[in-house]
């Protein structure tokens, strides 16, 4: 009887060098510093929300089955709602190791790298992934787990961020959205929309651990500040007006190319 040796995994670490503001600086460069000695695989993301919105397709291409994960960067809730977003289900990773910034010190964060890279196959391939637009992917990402489909976010939203359609609400315009204003999220009922560079972190910023008595607290708050006593009303007047808004950005589209003809026949 001869022992069938068991295949050793392709060991790939996804590093998110996040370009917000929620983790320390000197933090990612002292990680990203360590990774690139690791003897294992090294993905490293400017920007993972920037990526997703703008470049998802590069990402599918990364995930295989003959391979184990490290994911660094922020909350586990947040890593699993951006690979949601990932087109090619297949190539979306089923399970993997993870290191939330926000919460492991730094010593713990090298630790816990150095143990997963300890059987590494010996040589070091680092490579990088970026989202160079400039746009500081400001967006919000809708946790379907407790999404409702109320349509709330999508009728208080003026810039067209979102669409309601018969399969609940889905983000269609991401750069629409307007940087550091998380107002949807503060009045979501099911606080079901994440904005992972929130910089008060809690259910909106992608935290897995919800106190949902102090939500709830926080929803009516916000709400009553944001929306006033009647929400009903005040949702129904930013409707005409994101229409009117609509309206004034199609015309001034209309108004460029018509300019633009104009100047090209010229010539």
């Amino acid at each position: 009887m001869t022992d069938t040796a068991i295949p050793v995994k392709t060991k790939h670490v996804l590093f998110c060098h996040c370009g917000g503001e929620r983790i320390q600086a000197d933090l990612l460069r002292m990680i990203d510093e360590h990774l690139k000695k690791m003897p294992v695989i090294v993905t490293r993301f400017s920007d993972l929300c920037g990526i997703v919105a703008l470049r998802r397709d590069l990402l599918s291409a990364l995930f295989n089955a003959d391979a184990e994960y490290l994911v660094v960067g922020c909350h586990l809730r947040t890593m699993n709602l951006l690979f949601e977003q990932v087109e090619e289900q297949a190539g979306k990773p089923s399970g993997f190791s993870h290191i939330n910034l926000f919460e492991s010190t730094p010593d713990q964060a090298l630790d816990s790298i150095n143990r997963f890279c300890c059987n590494g196959e010996g040589n070091t391939v680092y490579h990088e992934i970026t989202e160079d637009s400039g746009w500081p992917s400001w967006y919000p990402v809708i946790d379907y787990k407790r999404c409702s489909a109320c349509g709330q976010c999508a009728d208080f939203c003026l810039f067209g961020v979102y669409e309601k359609n018969p399969n609940g609400v889905q983000v269609i315009n991401p750069q629409g959205c307007k940087n550091n204003c998380p107002a949807c999220a503060r009045i979501c009922p099911q606080a079901a929309i994440v904005f992972p560079k929130y910089k008060q972190g809690g259910a909106i910023g992608g935290s897995e651990k919800i106190d949902e008595i102090a939500e709830q607290s926080r929803q009516t708050r916000d709400i009553r500040e944001i929306l006033g006593g009647d929400i009903y009303n005040a949702l129904e007047g930013r409707k005409i007006k994101r229409k009117s808004i609509i309206l004034q950005e199609a015309m001034r589209r209309a108004q460029d190319e018509r300019n633009m003809a104009i100047r090209e026949n010229r010539h």
